[in-house]
């Protein structure tokens, strides 16, 4: 991350990852120099510092991350991974080292660092089987051409990311542990509008779990989504360049669980995630009796 933000750089990268069986694969050119990165394609996104944009031909830029929230930090990689060197190897042209990171004796990354500067020319990521989930890897790259123009920053992005809540704050009922599954700690509670967001990380990955109160509209799901099962109820998972989401509801809350994370592991942390199940009918008619009574006697 530190090579992204001090050396400048230019190039083409190959992304690919998996739905289901299908290994997909798209195109991009990435900038970056002076702290700022632009990633275009299909769909652009931004980095400028520590605030995130995402671009959309309907919706023009908007934001994802403001800048003033910072960072929510991570706990420490060795807690969960064990790291090592894996030899040398050359992407686009330059000698990379590569490095291995380990979770539970299972490659989980493999990473190329151009020799010089340790700017990252290719990730492959793994699930528990050791199959290949998402790479990106550098095609074409041009690096420390100190001359470069750092790229255009939007003019006026739509200012609509999260606001930081104190954990106290966080309603009760959208309260989740402080650890998930597969050593994932909470790092920060953030609210959108009528969305919780809760952020995870396990010191590689990242995760954010978001609640909203109300009923799931399954035509907002992505086209692409795979119908599964979450502790026997109904779930949607899908895929993206990015990582992996999966979408549940439990009572009278929609949960979402997305994350650069291997698909099998994103289950696994779903899977850990305390829900509030939908009272009962009965409970829900004494609850509207008592209320009645109390309409006439003015108990409260």
């Amino acid at each position: 991350r530190k090579a992204a933000e001090q050396t400048p750089f230019s190039g083409s990268v190959t992304l690919q990852w998996r739905e289901a069986s299908v290994l997909r694969t798209d195109q991009l050119t990435v900038k970056g120099t002076h702290g700022t990165l632009l990633a275009q394609g299909q769909r652009s996104a931004m980095a400028i510092g520590a605030e995130r944009l995402v671009y959309s031909p309907a919706d023009g830029w908007q934001e994802l991350w403001p800048a003033g929230l910072g960072s929510p930090g991570h706990p420490n990689l060795d807690v969960a991974y064990d790291v090592r060197t894996a030899g040398t190897d050359h992407v686009a042209g330059y000698p990379t080292d590569v490095v291995e990171v380990l979770k539970a004796g299972v490659v989980r990354d493999r990473l190329d660092l151009e020799a010089a500067t340790k700017l990252l020319l290719r990730r492959r990521q793994y699930d528990s089987k050791g199959v290949l989930e998402r790479a990106f890897t550098f095609e074409q790259i041009q690096i420390g051409d100190l001359s470069m123009a750092p790229p255009t920053t939007p003019p006026a992005p739509k200012r609509a990311g999260p606001r930081r809540l104190p954990f106290g704050a966080v309603p009760a009922s959208e309260r989740e542990p402080s650890r998930l599954a597969a050593g994932y700690r909470r790092l920060g509670a953030y609210r959108q509008g009528g969305v919780v967001q809760l952020v995870y990380s396990d010191g590689l990955y990242d995760l954010s779990l978001f609640q909203q109160q109300g009923g799931l509209d399954t035509g907002d799901l992505p086209a692409q989504r795979r119908t599964t099962r979450l502790d026997g109820r109904p779930a949607w998972a899908f895929s993206w360049p990015g990582g992996e989401g999966i979408v549940w509801t439990a009572g009278r809350t929609v949960y979402t669980l997305v994350g650069d994370v291997p698909a099998d592991e994103l289950t696994e942390v779903a899977a850990s995630v305390s829900v509030h199940p939908s009272t009962s009918v009965m409970h829900r008619l004494r609850q509207a009796c008592r209320g009645l009574v109390e309409s006439f006697t003015g108990a409260f």
